[in-house]
């Protein structure tokens, strides 16, 4: 089988890469060789920036399946499905949950299926060229461009934060660091909050039966286990460390009036209702087990513990959070 990787040198695909070579199917590759060139050398890569006429060279051959790792553009995604008619026999795109609007309270009360409604994009969003502030936008219009190709076999998946081994964003890290290295440090809203997430290795593995699978539907939510708080992956992450978190709560008041933002400064704080995801479809129809939450916390313990416990790049820093812990307890 020939595949096409467009990305598979950063995160999961970097895994799905990794299990492929092992299983004996070996992919090609299109990036822009600028995330860990110097791996896969056995590999066949083709250099290019999607963006550009680069990714023309894609169309010079046929692929059984492709999948797509970067694609964040509409009008680019049009433009490399085009590219691809007649010339793959399966599309796997890598979306995200965040196209479906979850800044309504009340739209959050039930899990979310994939049938719950997505953004709309507007033209400006659509052409703009600031991927970060309309990436939810964005999403959702490239996956309805992928829809309204009758011709093309496809399979779009929305998974939600993403962790574990190549993690390059550090937000499930956070937590884990904390445990271990934090005397006592801040818990918002006593870490309440349920939210069930993606874990790398379980969604290479979806991927990778993708590829194979003969019968599908054309949206999966991808979350691999079931919803958990912060607060239950805290003391479950002590337990396997061998700590005690002793945590601070503090508001999201309190958080706010000092400009310190759910998520963009607290990973996987959402400082609202619960975002529970429903991936029993994915379950059903790929007959697939995923890891217990617990097993994938031992998983990112041991591949933290290869690097040597960083410091995380993302999040509070210990300074500015024992600033705030001070702050409250002399208040």
């Amino acid at each position: 089988m020939k595949i096409l990787i467009i990305g598979g040198t950063g995160f999961v695909g970097r895994i799905l890469t990794e299990n492929l070579i092992n299983s004996g199917n070996v992919p090609v590759i299109f990036n822009r060789g600028k995330r860990n060139p110097q791996i896969f050398p056995e590999l066949r890569k083709i250099k290019g920036d999607r963006e550009t006429d680069d990714i023309n060279q894609i169309a010079g051959e046929d692929w059984d399946v492709v999948v797509d790792f970067s694609g964040q553009q509409p009008d680019n995604i049009d433009h490399v499905t085009e590219l691809l008619k007649g010339k793959t026999g399966r599309y796997i795109f890598v979306s995200s949950v965040s196209a479906y609007i979850m800044d309504n309270e009340e739209n959050l009360r039930e899990p979310i299926g994939e049938d719950f409604k997505t953004y709309h994009c507007t033209e400006e969003q659509r052409k703009s060229s600031d991927i970060l502030s309309n990436y939810s936008q964005k999403k959702a219009e490239c996956e309805r461009v992928i829809l309204s190709k009758d011709w093309l076999d496809a399979i779009i998946f929305r998974p939600a934060l993403i962790y574990g081994r190549y993690d390059p964003t550090d937000r499930f890290y956070y937590w884990l660091y904390r445990v271990k290295y934090g005397n006592e440090f801040l818990l918002p809203d006593n870490g309440v909050t349920r939210i069930n997430n993606t874990y790398s290795e379980d969604f290479a593995n979806l991927i990778k039966m993708s590829i194979y699978i003969p019968e599908h539907n054309k949206i999966y939510n991808a979350v691999t286990h079931s919803p958990f708080s912060i607060k239950e992956y805290i003391e479950l992450a002590g337990e396997k460390l061998g700590y005690a978190p002793k945590t601070i709560s503090a508001t999201g008041d309190f958080f706010g009036d000092r400009g310190i933002q759910p998520w963009a400064d607290i990973p996987m704080w959402l400082g609202g209702p619960d975002m529970v995801l429903d991936n029993s479809k994915v379950i059903k129809d790929f007959g697939i087990s995923f890891s217990s939450f617990g097993d994938s916390i031992d998983g990112c313990i041991n591949y933290y513990s290869t690097l040597g416990w960083p410091e995380p790049k993302y999040g509070l820093k210990p300074d500015k959070e024992m600033e705030l812990i001070k702050e409250l307890k002399e208040n």
